[in-house]
């Protein structure tokens, strides 16, 4: 969480959408769930995984990225 509260703060996301908190759901591959309070652009999710990669030194490790809304 502190990885992609870092990039939020370099780089707020477009629109109001900000990722709320995040969870490594799986090992291989690293599976991140992100719950978001809004849908984020695919290029802001591409950025987010970029950070993720270099905070945790995946190096050119695939990772998966899911994306879930926060219940209302």
């Amino acid at each position: 969480n502190r990885v992609i509260a870092r990039a939020q703060q370099q780089q707020p996301a477009p629109s109001g959408g900000r990722v709320l908190y995040a969870l490594q759901g799986a090992s291989d591959p690293p599976t991140f769930t992100l719950f978001v309070n809004k849908e984020l652009p695919q290029t802001y999710l591409r950025y987010l995984e970029r950070s993720i990669r270099e905070g945790f030194e995946f190096g050119s490790v695939p990772i998966k990225i899911r994306v879930r809304k926060r219940a209302e």
